[in-house]
């Protein structure tokens, strides 16, 4: 069985850091916050991308959900919802990209490309604790499985995951590995506090702006 390479789309959407959305992160960000497709060994760095721009708005206010902890024990405090920071808008942007022709990209979003993986990476799943792999197992939420995933595709020619969020199966997601070829479409638009998809995706999580 032999895992399966896909193309990305004509058009890519990414949120990033204000005032250009597709420059590769800062290195000492990612020591401190790695996302789920870094390098563990910090070769290569990683832009997470949507094809969706309202999978973007997804994936970047997910972390101001209360934790499970806070949900626990809130009692009446549940009625007051969290917030999605204005300090977060302000220093965020939306960018837009074209990703090369020929580009491949690991799909883990397969059967074929999951099993690939269980076998490939199975010294190290067993080292983890990690009694099985699957689909979910791949994209999250451990990041020294993610990460695996990450350096097995990059050591073997890919040039980035293609996954679903896992907030919603609806949402494709690509992560493009440094080295991947693109071209930026557009100027970077500011985040609003009336942008229809973070309003949309605020609503998803019973947040507010």
């Amino acid at each position: 069985m032999t895992p399966v390479a896909a193309a990305p789309p004509a058009l890519l959407w990414r949120i990033g850091h204000w005032p250009d959305p597709l420059a590769w992160p800062p290195r000492e960000a990612r020591l401190r916050e790695p996302g789920r497709f870094d390098d563990p060994q910090q070769r290569y760095r990683t832009l997470y991308t949507a094809e969706q721009r309202a999978g973007c708005f997804v994936e970047a206010i997910a972390r101001f959900r209360p934790s499970i902890a806070a949900l626990q024990g809130a009692g009446a405090l549940l009625a007051l919802p969290a917030r999605v920071p204005a300090s977060w808008r302000a220093s965020r942007c939306v960018g837009r990209l074209q990703p090369e022709p020929g580009e491949r990209f690991l799909d883990v979003r397969s059967l074929e490309t999951v099993e690939t993986l269980r076998r490939e990476l199975a010294p190290l799943l067993h080292e983890l604790g990690v009694a099985d792999l699957d689909v979910s197992g791949v994209r999250g939420p451990s990041r020294a499985v993610t990460m695996a995933v990450s350096r097995w595709a990059n050591d073997n020619g890919y040039r980035g995951v293609a996954y679903r969020s896992r907030f919603d199966d609806a949402l494709d997601c690509w992560a493009l590995f440094e080295g991947a070829r693109f071209e930026r479409v557009g100027l970077a638009e500011p985040v609003l506090p009336d942008d229809p998809d973070l309003v949309a995706a605020v609503a998803r999580f019973r947040l507010v702006v």
